[in-house]
């Protein structure tokens, strides 16, 4: 049997690592690496005999190539998405910001949503937040396979009025360090009074973001015309009316209207955002979405 140190001539290095991208290595008695705009192709000629030798980390086998394991670690995620309660001319009020009724830890942390993220802030970062909104990532083949169970992340964030998703500092991008896909890659966005959506289209990247504008058609997000409207000329955003965050718009959420009338604060049936729960709330928003329900897969 020849020797390991006689045996490198015709061995393929395989590395298994946490990276973007790689490129293969070849040491073999002849062997190449081709890439095109679409295709890939490598090729090695060992010897007849062949031997395997690992460390746990590092493989070596005498002619054969070996897999290389690339996984995606970390997206960071550039969203627009308006609502319809607060939005008037060409972006979002800001009333329960200037009445300082926005909370400083994010209210996700009850049913429906049960998220039990530690995000929260010293004070509201500037006077241009909307509100808390909540975004999750999932990994599908498509929207409608996108059910809860391909969720890969979730991260409370700030919206401000010209419709940026926004990180805690409110300004940066959102980031989630931990996610990674296998699929194609789709965004949620969820609110407290506001019919959730998912994005009809996996995001596509560009100079290391994943970005996707909701404003722009119905047909952004999926099932659009059932879940989604035009609360502007040619813009496009989340339906309010939704008290109760059960997914539908429905007489439930006009009992909890009922209630509240009359008072202010940070309700989910103050529908506008405006701090009050009045007449507008119910006659502008809740009684014009009754055909509408969340079309996030369950």
């Amino acid at each position: 049997m020849k020797k390991f140190g006689t045996l490198l001539t015709g061995l393929i290095i395989s590395i298994v690592i946490t990276a973007q991208s790689v490129s293969p290595e070849v040491v073999a008695s002849a062997g190449d690496y081709f890439e095109g705009t679409n295709a890939s192709i490598s090729w090695t000629l060992g010897e007849i005999a062949t031997e395997t030798y690992s460390n746990g980390t590092i493989i070596l086998t005498q002619g054969f190539q070996q897999p290389v394991s690339v996984t995606i670690h970390g997206v960071d995620l550039d969203l627009l998405v308006f609502l319809e309660g607060p939005y008037s001319g060409s972006q979002m009020a800001t009333g329960l910001n200037s009445g300082n009724e926005i909370p400083l830890s994010q209210p996700y942390n009850t049913a429906p949503w049960n998220y039990a993220g530690s995000e929260s802030v010293g004070s509201i970062p500037n006077s241009n937040v909307v509100d808390w909104v909540l975004i999750e990532l999932r990994d599908a083949a498509s929207a409608g396979d996108a059910d809860p169970t391909s969720t890969i992340a979730t991260q409370a964030a700030f919206l401000l009025n010209n419709g940026d998703v926004v990180g805690l500092d409110g300004s940066s991008v959102l980031h989630f360090p931990s996610a990674s896909f296998s699929h194609n890659l789709y965004a949620v966005v969820w609110h407290r009074n506001h019919l959730g959506i998912i994005s009809a289209n996996g995001l596509t990247e560009a100079g290391g973001v994943y970005d996707y504008n909701f404003s722009t058609a119905i047909t952004q997000v999926y099932n659009g015309d059932a879940g989604y409207k035009e609360i502007a000329t040619n813009v496009y955003g989340m339906v309010g009316g939704d008290a109760n965050a059960d997914g539908d718009i429905n007489n439930a959420d006009k009992t909890l209207w009922t209630s509240d009338a009359g008072t202010k604060g940070y309700k989910a049936t103050d529908h506008n955002m405006d701090v009050q729960v009045d007449n507008q709330d119910k006659n502008d928003t809740w009684a014009e979405n009754g055909s509408y329900s969340s079309q996030v897969p369950e």
